[in-house]
């Protein structure tokens, strides 16, 4: 495990056999609330939904549906067949949660009723009273700890014993349930002083989180860049009673994760194709119902006949789409289109390694067999936007589709947009700003295209580049008469005084030399053995497009 931690942001990243597996990130303005308690206050009931809105405080309300929300007694004994929401819950009405899902996109968060409290053996769930054990364990160890767990468990709340319990004996699971009742007493008296939305038991930092529920006798070394993370984790280690000392803390000027290589793998896991050691390729696209991931052979090349090509390239890609789905934490419906395969045996080849590599994935996954028309269908617990939410934000110019239009489009739609302009309106003339790649389609060579447009609209156009501008943007800087729009698209006027840097000599008067500023060429007059010097000129003559001055 790696914790890289720093102003605003900790960073830690999981490598088993040399390969980044799992990244996860918490920044202070962007925190995960999955796991948080809240008494919230349901703002409306949607009966078509059978769900809730609820306000925790939170910038968006969250979502809570009826089969998350826990029924009383007197309810469940009145026979009342089916359940509906708005019989349990009415607006205004306070209610505990705690998040299931963080807030994705434009949705709210993810609401349960069911509060459970995680400890590192095991699950505290007040509104239960059942006994689960993990189904991780083998047959033996499930039934020791199930027994262990009748005898500690409390009268009025259930228990669910974790994975991370395999070796542990009554007293530790003991001492790990006391402390879950503690914090769940606590919890008790903050909800009863609550009267408004509020947020009551806030989730561990997200090291804590992940020595919690990842944590295992599989973990060779913990590297930290922080003294203050490390005294943490063994705090934490010695409060339940593990004895692990190879923390190490990292020195030296290069970044931790530098020197393991993440950097290089958090830039590859946001790219859309991921490249396979045989050469072929994988292809991830986001789509907000499902994420599909295509397979290709790519560069691969072999000796072998087509059909054992294939098979190679989708049994690699199997490999590497389950690392990518938690490298990415990616959620949700998940369709796979792997490489055509003829016989039913290779599909099942396929199909059986892609299962046995997600059984290293601690998220829940469920995976259908390959469709008639070829595709692997699957799901996977949505929690989280994952890296690429993470890291990244939509395109302002393509707001997220991942396509802009291109230069000749925008050309025609400005063009448009400038006939438009001239038609609706009485001036003479106007001075425009484009982003300067589109502006220089609009003029075209030579100013071929904007004579042609002057010539159509009987107006006078002045345009100009601005390189800050996007690319589909017009701005209408002036309009007015062909004097005043002309006065008011030069950057300077006659007898003006300017310090310009001489960037090229002028091809029809070897001793001149030219300056830009502004859109404008500027011919120096003598200023060719100035030559990547900056001087101080004067303005003689304004044209349309360029000047001339003397060096003063």
């Amino acid at each position: 495990m790696l914790v890289s931690s720093g102003d605003g942001e900790t960073r830690v990243a999981i490598i088993d056999n040399g390969q980044v597996t799992e990244l996860y990130f918490d920044r202070k303005y962007k925190k995960s609330i999955v796991g948080n308690i809240y008494v919230g206050k349901v703002e409306n009931v949607l009966p078509s939904l059978d769900a809730a809105f609820v306000d925790i405080g939170e910038e968006k309300n969250a979502f809570l549906y009826i089969n998350e929300v826990v029924l009383d007694m007197d309810f469940e004994e009145s026979g009342e067949m089916p359940k509906r929401i708005q019989h349990i819950l009415k607006p205004n009405q306070l209610v505990v949660v705690q998040v299931t899902k963080d807030p994705l996109k434009s949705k709210g968060a993810r609401l349960t009723t069911f509060v459970s409290i995680p400890g590192r053996y095991l699950v505290l769930a007040p509104y239960n009273d059942g006994i689960g054990v993990s189904r991780k364990l083998s047959d033996n160890e499930r039934d020791n700890l199930r027994q262990i767990a009748k005898e500690i468990k409390p009268k009025d709340c259930g228990i669910i014993v974790r994975t991370a319990a395999k070796l542990a004996d009554k007293n530790t699971l003991k001492r790990d349930l006391k402390q879950l009742l503690n914090t769940w007493s606590a919890i008790q008296r903050k909800i009863l002083k609550s009267q408004r939305p509020t947020l009551i038991n806030d989730e561990q930092p997200i090291v804590l989180r992940l020595l919690r529920d990842l944590f295992s006798d599989d973990f060779k070394v913990i590297h930290v860049d922080s003294k203050e993370v490390k005294k943490e984790i063994s705090r934490y280690f010695g409060n339940i009673g593990i004895r692990f000392t190879n923390i190490n803390l990292h020195s030296g000027p290069d970044d931790l994760f530098e020197v393991f290589n993440v950097n290089e793998v958090i830039g590859s896991a946001i790219e859309r194709k991921v490249w396979l050691k045989s050469g072929g390729f994988i292809v991830i696209d986001y789509g907000e119902a499902l994420t599909s991931i295509d397979v290709n052979t790519g560069k691969y090349t072999s000796n072998k006949n087509a059909a054992e090509t294939i098979l190679r390239t989708n049994l690699e890609a199997a490999e590497v789409i389950s690392n990518q789905l938690r490298l990415r934490d990616i959620g949700g419906l998940i369709v796979i289109d792997f490489i055509d395969m003829s016989g039913e045996k290779d599909k099942q080849k396929v199909f059986e390694k892609f299962k046995q590599c997600l059984d290293k994935d601690k998220t829940k996954t469920e995976v259908l067999n390959f469709s008639k028309f070829g595709l692997l269908e699957m799901t996977r617990k949505n929690v989280s936007d994952g890296i690429l939410g993470t890291l990244c934000k939509p395109c302002p110019c393509c707001q997220g589709a991942g396509f802009i239009k291109s230069e000749e489009t925008i050309k025609y739609d400005i063009e448009r947009k400038i006939k438009t302009l001239s038609i609706k309106s009485t001036e003479k003339a106007f001075f425009i700003k484009l982003n300067t790649a589109i502006a220089c389609q609009v003029i075209g060579q030579g100013g071929r295209n904007l004579r042609a447009l002057e010539n159509l609209t009987r107006k006078h156009i002045i345009i100009k580049g601005d390189d800050n501008l996007p690319m589909d943007e017009l701005v209408v800087v002036s309009k007015g008469s062909y004097k005043d729009v002309e006065e008011s698209s030069k950057p300077f006027k006659v007898g003006d005084c300017l310090e310009l840097l001489i960037e090229e000599t002028y091809l029809h008067n070897s001793e001149d030399a030219l300056a830009r500023i502004d859109g404008y060429i500027i011919q120096i007059i003598g200023g060719k053995k100035f030559m990547g010097k900056r001087v101080t000129v004067q303005i003689k003559t304004i044209l349309k497009t360029s000047a001339i001055a003397e060096i003063i």
